[in-house]
């Protein structure tokens, strides 16, 4: 039995997370009646369907480390975001010619959920979204040092182009379970729900692994086959046992384990660094019982 974290491709993550961040199979949608006042300004609009249109601000405009400027449509009177949590987003990305390149109406989602803090999307998301709160909904220039950078994504954005964000803040996400630290939240379920998982039980699972100093440093999806475990076999780092116990066939869970529950202060290699939380996506692709 291989141990999990043998296997290290490293996959470039477009969409996230968990499900929602991927680019690939996304299809570039032209903006319809939106337009710059000039360079500083961002494009404020809303997403139908697949159709833009225009959306007013408010006047409020906030300006952030590095270039980073915040747009608001509308203040929310939520509670503020924080590094590590789990936010409800509906979201749109704009070139700054107002091509929509990414965004979850784009895989038929009418949100997705997002970890902030992960560098799960560019580095201009995490420093923007721990300025917001619950109910904002806002456009953000993000400048391209802190967006796709100089490599931009071939066919999707160009080298050096910023980047406009245009983001609503849902919701914060509770955890289904908290246990020894380790925070657990269901995203996907069956409809009728799969076997649980117990000791002894043989589990197949499709997942990517972050590290907080490296992000995407594992996936099994780049294998193309699920990575296979009995539970309490050893070859899993105990917060992954333990939190998949709170799982079932056919889940999409998403795994916060914090250093102590994961590689602790040995790291792993050069792969996970001394006293790195570890985060999972998850999903529970079979259980065989014992």
């Amino acid at each position: 039995m291989k141990k999990i974290y043998y296997l290290f491709p490293i996959l470039v993550w477009g969409l996230l997370i968990f499900s929602g961040c991927q680019l690939e199979g996304v299809k570039e949608q032209k903006v319809v009646e939106t337009e710059l006042e000039n360079q500083n300004d961002t494009i404020t609009t809303e997403l139908t369907s697949d159709v833009i249109t225009k959306k007013q601000p408010i006047g409020d405009t906030i300006e952030l480390n590095e270039g980073i400027r915040v747009v608001y449509h509308q203040k929310g009177d939520g509670l503020a975001i924080s590094k590590n949590d789990m936010v409800k987003i509906d979201y749109r990305n704009q070139l700054s010619d107002g091509t929509v390149y990414d965004g979850n109406h784009l895989i038929q989602k009418s949100s997705i959920p997002f970890l902030v803090g992960w560098n799960l999307q560019t580095p201009g998301w995490d420093i923007a979204l721990q300025k917001l709160r619950v109910g904002d909904d806002v456009d953000i220039l993000i400048p391209a040092k802190l967006a796709r950078g100089e490599k931009g994504i071939p066919g999707l954005v160009p080298p050096n182009e910023d980047n406009i964000l245009s983001i609503r803040i849902i919701d914060i996400m509770s955890p289904i379970k908290v246990v020894d630290d380790i925070r657990i939240w269901k995203l996907e379920e069956w409809a009728e729900p799969g076997d649980s998982i117990k000791f002894e039980d043989r589990v197949s699972i499709h997942y990517w692994a972050h590290a907080s100093s490296r992000p995407r440093y594992d996936d099994s999806y780049r294998k193309g086959i699920p990575f296979e475990l009995v539970m309490g076999d050893g070859n899993i780092v105990p917060g992954l046992y333990k939190a998949l116990h709170f799982g079932r066939e056919g889940d999409k869970l998403m795994i916060h384990i914090p250093a102590k529950e994961a590689y602790g202060n040995k790291g792993l290699k050069d792969l996970v660094a001394p006293g790195d939380d570890l985060l999972y996506d998850i999903k529970i692709v079979s259980v065989e019982k014992r």
